[in-house]
């Protein structure tokens, strides 16, 4: 059975068991998230940053 991750902005499935420079991760605020790409992660701390 195939584990998969979300991406946190788009919530794209990716692949658990697959490279891990095929994924994106970023700490934000102290917490590592998980992305698609550079792009999603970039729109979801700026999001994140405009409530604070």
């Amino acid at each position: 059975m195939k584990t998969f991750v979300k991406c946190e902005m788009c919530n794209a499935e990716l692949p658990a068991d697959k490279c891990v420079f095929a994924t994106y991760k970023k700490v934000i605020d102290g917490k590592e998230y998980t992305f698609c790409c550079i792009h999603c992660a970039g729109v979801f701390e700026r999001r994140k940053n405009e409530n604070k």
